[in-house]
């Protein structure tokens, strides 16, 4: 049964959920499993299903230090007993990765009802650079760190969840290959004005069940140019199974990184894979589930006017919004994507790396404001 909730109460019901893995493959196996389960937006239950491997080894995340088991009858079971008494929707912050696993082995029913955090909360603050589980943290000014080992991290979206509070909750998609395949000849169909992925550079890899023909019609449908290499100018790299050296190059440069099945989920919101038709003109959901929002203004910043920004430290993809705002919104005086532009009031970086042109600034002086904390200073609506 499709369960769409809107309104400011949100789900009350759900079991949170984060997996870690190797790779982006399912072969990759799983090591990490970490659920807490969500009742009358109490916690009931908190669970961390895993086999510790090499102790020493567990601070590094990613799996690390844990033992493979994806296979593991007794790990399985003792989720599928989580899953089958609480009958909640699984919540996870980029659902249809961990789902994907999880429906792989075994874990997971094919029909059990999925919601992505990431989503919902875009719904609820369209306005942020990044939805990254780290960059939330550090806009809600939540202090836990990210540090990918799955009880910590689940412990961190159910945090994030709490600021953001989302009001809308639209179940993924979950598209049949097959069903997708004998939609490649009507692709010639999907026609209108759908802007999703407007003006986004964006690159396909690896193995899928989805036609890759099919898959790079929809997102030009979408307002996607589709190229065949990964650049600094890439905004969005959607990946199969076995993705290669692309997902390397991706990594380097910061580019966002999605699964096959995110992306159907996706374009679902403006196609109708059914019929191979556009059903709606923008990226809102159906009416009788979600209330457009008016334009969020920005709110103009003292501290900026007038002031000399640079910007170099940020993403290529996120730089031009950047000086826009600020060069329409807080009137600033000039723009510097140098770096080794010192002569300047401002530097406006990316968190989560070590830049030498950041602490080189720091020693002359100059003032440093992560991207999170510009975006928190520009919305009106963060409060």
């Amino acid at each position: 049964m499709a369960l769409t909730c809107r309104g400011r109460d949100g789900m009350r019901n759900m079991i949170l959920l984060d997996i870690e893995t190797m790779d982006f493959g399912v072969e990759s196996g799983i090591y990490e499993v970490a659920l807490i389960v969500i009742q009358d937006r109490e916690v009931v239950l908190t669970e961390h299903i895993a086999e510790v491997k090499d102790e020493a080894l567990i601070h590094l995340g990613m799996g690390e230090g844990y033992a493979d088991i994806s296979e593991d009858e007794f790990q399985k079971n003792r989720f599928r007993n989580i899953i089958h008494k609480y009958d909640y929707p699984v919540v996870a912050h980029n659902v249809s990765f961990d789902r994907k696993f999880l429906v792989h082995y075994g874990w997971l029913d094919e029909d059990h009802q999925c919601f992505d955090s990431a989503r919902a909360i875009k719904y609820a603050n369209p306005d942020l650079f990044s939805y990254s589980l780290g960059y939330l943290l550090s806009f809600y000014d939540i202090e836990r760190p990210l540090t990918h080992i799955a009880l910590d991290d689940v412990k961190a979206l159910h945090e994030v969840i709490i600021k953001a509070n989302p009001g809308s909750w639209i179940p993924l998609y979950k598209a049949s290959p097959r069903k997708l395949k004998s939609l490649v000849k009507a692709t010639a169909n999907v026609e209108g004005q759908s802007t999703i992925f407007e003006g986004k550079r964006m690159v396909f890899t690896g193995e899928s069940p989805f036609p890759r023909v099919l898959m790079k019609e929809m997102a030009a449908k979408c307002g996607a140019v589709v190229t065949g290499n990964v650049s600094s100018k890439t905004d969005l790299l959607v990946c199969g199974d076995k993705p290669g050296s692309k997902l390397d190059k991706a990594r380097e440069a910061g580019v966002e990184i999605q699964t096959d099945e995110w992306f159907i989920d996706a374009v679902s919101q403006d196609l109708n894979l059914d019929t191979a038709s556009v059903t709606r003109e923008s990226i809102a959901v159906s009416t009788d589930s979600y209330v457009e929002k008016p334009e969020n203004k920005y709110t103009e910043v003292p501290e900026l006017k007038g002031k000399s920004v640079n910007i170099a430290l940020l993403p290529f993809r996120i730089q031009t919004k950047v000086e826009d705002i600020l060069v329409d919104h807080m009137e600033v005086a000039k723009i510097n994507k140098g770096s080794n532009g010192y002569n300047v009031d401002i530097v406006i970086h990316s968190e989560g790396k070590d830049y030498v042109m950041l602490e080189k600034a720091k020693e002359l002086k100059i003032k440093t404001i992560p991207l999170s904390k510009f975006n928190q200073m520009i919305l009106s609506s963060f409060d």
